[in-house]
């Protein structure tokens, strides 16, 4: 999840039973193809990507010049249905109520690495958060009277542009910083078209900026077949501007932690997992408190070369919700890698689903009185990515 734009979520939140993403965006492919087809263990992922978010993984990156570059095509489907209830609280009956399916590009990452002794540098740019998704549905009355026709769309991402160092010490502790700045925009175009002729439609266009600056530091310890790394986000000086008027966003720091372990066995097997931790409830705007909660995450995986120099991977990613537990997502990964002399090529799907009832969540109302919505979402992604040591 995109927890960096958390703040927009009083600036441009809307009631109608709209998912997380609308307002937190979806975090985008920050790593290589193979750490997302690990459940997106980026925090402990060898590539030039990678080491941008944990600067101290830089020191792990082959001798020379490096560069990495990753893309993804996703396909969204969000299924709402209707429930009607009667006075004693039970369901009368259920009616689709909106069904919206997209199938979309998503930016990726590219950066590149130079290893020289104990020393190590690697820049790039990756999008941190993408803010996609598009929204209809039939409005009613009381008696289920079609009265309007509702539509909501949602673009624009955020761009990191990072740097970042590491040097080793002993050949067993590693110790890295780096930084970036982060700026992109996101674009809301809200439209009501009323059945009666003589009401005035709605049409709504929103344009937001933002901007700010991420600092980071972490430390590794290598073990041989056991190597473990942590490190701190801290974000600095975000501001948003919409319509002209800025504001000031006090955003969380996150705590990251992680380890690598290789059993050394035939298949070459590789374990990675990922923890992170922040304090959404820190998260304010204009110094006014976000009533956000913390939100904490994970993800695991396992690669193992097959025969044939195929490297399968599995993995599962989970993270929590700063707004609501109902809107905890998880993810199941897959993916393959092909190495050929100095060339990597990964692929990797992931499936994450979420369902929730629309009054789990404060502040957003049923469309019609005594009612509620359940929805159903998914997506769908495809990862692809190269890898090139010179």
């Amino acid at each position: 999840m995109g927890i960096t734009a958390g703040g927009l979520i009083i600036l441009l939140a809307l009631s109608g039973g709209l998912p997380e993403v609308m307002w937190l965006g979806d975090q985008g492919t920050v790593g290589s193809a193979a750490s997302e087809a690990m459940g997106g263990t980026t925090f402990t992922d060898d590539s030039p990507q990678s080491v941008l978010l944990n600067p101290a993984m830089a020191s792990l990156l082959p001798e020379g010049f490096s560069a990495g570059l990753t893309g993804t095509l996703a396909l969204d489907i969000e299924k709402r249905t209707r429930r009607v209830y009667d006075s004693f609280g039970g369901v009368v009956g259920e009616s689709e109520h909106g069904f919206n399916q997209s199938f979309r590009p998503l930016p990726g990452s590219f950066a590149a690495a130079w290893v020289q002794g104990d020393l190590a540098i690697s820049a790039g740019w990756r999008a941190t958060s993408t803010f996609g998704y598009e929204y209809s549905r039939i409005m009613n009355d009381g008696d289920y009277v079609k009265v309007a026709e509702e539509k909501l769309d949602f673009s624009g991402n955020l761009n990191d542009f990072g740097l970042a160092v590491a040097w080793t010490q002993w050949n067993v502790f590693s110790f890295g910083a780096g930084g970036s700045f982060v700026t992109g925009t996101r674009s809301m175009d809200h439209s009501i078209d009323y059945v009666d002729p003589t009401a005035t439609d709605l049409e709504n266009d929103i344009e937001t900026s933002i901007s700010g600056i991420m600092a980071r530091g972490s430390a590794l310890v290598d073990l041989g077949r056991v190597t473990v790394t942590a490190g701190i986000e801290q974000p600095m000086s975000w501001k948003t501007e919409v319509d002209t008027v800025e504001v000031d966003l006090t955003l969380p720091m996150t705590i990251r932690a992680g380890l690598r372990y290789l059993p050394g066995n035939r298949l070459k097997s590789l374990f990675a997992a990922d923890f992170w931790w922040a304090n959404s409830s820190s998260i304010e705007i204009d110094e006014i408190e976000a009533a956000m909660r913390n939100s904490w995450g994970f993800g695991a995986g396992v690669e193992n070369t097959l025969p044939g120099n195929t490297i399968g991977r599995v993995g599962f990613e989970y993270d929590s919700s700063p707004i609501v537990g109902a809107l905890d997502r998880m993810k199941f990964t897959t993916g393959l890698g092909w190495v050929v002399n100095e060339l990597a090529v990964d692929a990797a799907i992931s499936f994450s689903p979420i369902r929730w009832d629309q009054y789990q969540v404060d502040g957003l109302p049923s469309f019609t009185t005594g009612d509620s919505l359940v929805i159903e979402s998914s997506r769908t992604a495809f990862t692809l990515g190269v890898a090139r040591t010179f």
